[in-house]
């Protein structure tokens, strides 16, 4: 038999792909954890196909089997696939956040809908599958740590994407913000530490990112697995929320241990906004101190912040860029409030009429799909390409780099790419 898996992606988005994306793009993990669940010898051709950074050939070969992976935004995109190799005679499969989040309406598309996890669903399905008798949906809930096999990265493309290599040590997140997926797809349940420390031996890098939602979530374990990784003597960077800049002994010792960069939903500048999303920490008049706090520790910051909340004016996100540069961020992001189905944020906006669409390749974080309250949705859609634009001009990318504090440092020319990355990135009026 002959298996093919693609990683789909949203045709909207291929524009975002120009010739600095090596510089702000990592590799899923996504296709990887497939491949190490697939048994030995059950097929004699595997093909894989990133579409971030490969083309696919429906005709390149006749498949058995076609598993695809996606997201709400690239999910047209798998349906298309799903459609045209079912007519070339495959089995197709799809999985990811939106198969969990709208299982029914995927499964209009092709033979099987995997939800959830994959460490448990995808074996069985695997084993169904040789049997000739696979079911239409497959879900299975009780994935635990010990259930994670280690990515088989060995097919996967490196191709348009930054050469640093990813590592997930807890999947999940005890945070319950309603505009966030996470939870629908894991739960919070760490992997045993020495087998995090020998999957990133194997690796054989000296720099390496953490995948984790949240990697000092349990604190107890992150100081565990950091006191672990100083002896591989390893530069890393990490996503946290704001209360690690309050924790001094943490950041200390992150530092000591090799990180050198977090990545931080900061969200809004506005307490309000957080507050109404549930954003366990919604104090924003701290984020000065906190970026202060995690510098004075040699720790670099990229700020995330999302525009649209019910609270947010058309003058406080005009004002983004000059008051996240004097927030003194290392890098910064922005992406418009998008409520994904499944969240609580969606539901939330159906139940009172404010998805305005369901076309889902519109649901990439740069297109507003609801009606927000203080603003119109087609001045949000100006308004956020106005804020990229101005946030990136080279005047602010140098001030942000210059006052860097790991600017001198190995991971130097790493921030410098990042911030030419974002300014190229392509957020403009051609998205409509």
């Amino acid at each position: 038999m002959k298996l093919l898996l693609i990683q789909a992606w949203n045709g909207k988005e291929a524009s975002l792909r120009g010739k600095f994306s090596n510089l702000i793009s990592y590799s899923s993990l996504t296709l990887a954890v497939i491949c190490s669940l697939i048994p030995p010898g059950m097929f004699k051709k595997i093909d894989v196909v990133d579409e971030y950074s490969q083309k696919l050939d429906y005709d390149r070969d006749r498949y058995d089997l076609v598993m695809i992976s996606s997201d709400t935004s690239s999910v047209l995109s798998a349906y298309k696939h799903s459609r045209a190799l079912r007519k070339r005679g495959a089995y197709t499969v799809i999985g990811g956040y939106h198969a969990t989040a709208l299982p029914d309406e995927v499964a209009k598309y092709c033979d099987t809908v995997i939800a959830g996890p994959a460490e448990r669903a995808v074996p069985s399905f695997f084993k169904d599958f040789a049997a000739g008798c696979p079911k239409p949906f497959y879900r299975e809930t009780n994935v635990c740590a010990a259930d994670m096999t280690v990515p088989d990265r060995s097919r996967i493309t490196q191709r348009h994407k930054l050469r640093v290599p990813a590592v997930i040590a807890n999947r999940g997140c005890i945070n319950r913000c309603k505009y966030c997926s996470m939870a629908m797809m894991w739960r919070s349940d760490p992997r045993p530490i020495a087998a995090v420390i020998d999957e990133i031996r194997s690796l054989k890098t000296k720099f390496l990112i953490f995948f984790d939602p949240n990697f000092f979530a349990d604190r107890a374990y992150a100081i565990r697995l950091m006191k672990e990784l100083k002896p591989l003597k390893i530069l890393w960077v990490c996503n946290a929320t704001a209360d690690f800049g309050n924790d001094h002994e943490l950041m200390h010792l992150a530092y000591k241990c090799g990180c050198r960069g977090v990545l931080i939903g900061f969200e809004s500048l506005n307490s309000r906004s957080l507050k109404g999303v549930a954003k366990r920490f919604s104090n924003a008049e701290r984020y000065r101190t906190i970026i202060k706090n995690i510098h004075s520790h040699g720790i670099a910051v990229n700020g995330c912040f999302v525009l649209g909340f019910d609270s947010d004016t058309e003058e406080e996100l005009l004002a983004l860029p000059d008051r996240v540069e004097k927030l003194g961020l290392d890098l910064c992001r922005f992406s418009v409030l998008t409520p994904y189905p499944g969240t609580a944020l969606f539901a939330e906006y159906e139940r009172e009429g404010r998805i305005t669409s369901r076309r889902w390749n519109l649901y990439d974080q740069h297109h507003v799909v609801f009606k927000p309250k203080n603003i119109s949705a087609e001045r949000l859609h100006v308004v956020y390409r106005q804020v990229w634009k101005d946030a990136y001009s080279f005047k602010r990318i140098f001030k942000r780099v210059i006052k860097s504090p790991v600017l001198m440092g190995p991971v130097g020319l790493f921030l410098i790419g990042a911030n030419i990355g974002f300014k190229h990135l392509g957020i403009d009026e051609k998205f409509r």
